[in-house]
């Protein structure tokens, strides 16, 4: 029962957190949200500045398991696999605001250190689970070749992500595919 509570009163913040940012959401609307005291929020986290870290840990912890159910889904060809991973991240601000706001601060230098390292985590991880997938598809071709590879991929696919953000405001009209570009670029270097 406790653990189901930290978690309630987690993902009730995570998604107050989301829709106001930190500085406007309050532990009175959390605890309102799902209809405990506020002093049960003391109970599990000694600030607003935990629980809101709490907070984007969870997001990150919930990516990388959905990255692990694309990797894992048999029944797509790999490449399919690649692909819907590259395309996953495309719409991360709508599922996972925390962590593309996250990752927003970052590239405005504008994030903190437990912030930052909050996000070298889940990259890590990230990277560490496409590394496996490469190992277990590709290892006679991954030899000789760079250990860089998984964080190129990892990071190239966040860089697409926000390429093609930039690229809908400044031409709109202009149909840009990064997805594509880079996934045909893995499958040159690959093959």
């Amino acid at each position: 029962m406790l653990k189901d509570r930290k978690l309630q009163i987690v993902k009730a913040a995570a998604k107050r957190f989301a829709r106001l940012g930190p500085g406007k959401t309050t532990l009175e609307e959390i605890a309102r949200d799902i209809r405990i005291g506020k002093a049960t929020i003391y109970h599990y986290f000694n600030s607003k500045d935990e629980l809101f870290y709490a907070s984007v840990e969870w997001e990150s912890a919930q990516f990388i398991e959905d990255i692990k159910a694309i990797f894992n889904n048999a029944e797509i060809a790999v490449g399919a696999r690649l692909l819907e991973y590259i395309s996953y991240k495309e719409n991360i601000g709508e599922k996972y605001k925390l962590l593309f706001d996250l990752m927003l601060q970052l590239l405005k230098d504008d994030s903190f250190e437990k912030e930052k390292n909050i996000l070298k985590i889940m990259l890590s991880k990230e990277e560490e689970i496409v590394k496996l997938v490469l190992n277990s598809i590709f290892s006679s071709r991954l030899e000789g070749m760079n250990e860089s590879l998984p964080g190129f991929i990892v990071t190239s696919s966040w860089g697409g992500f926000f390429g093609n953000k930039i690229n809908n405001i400044t031409e709109p009209d202009r149909n840009i595919n990064s997805r594509e570009f880079l996934f045909k670029s893995l499958e040159t270097i690959l093959s």
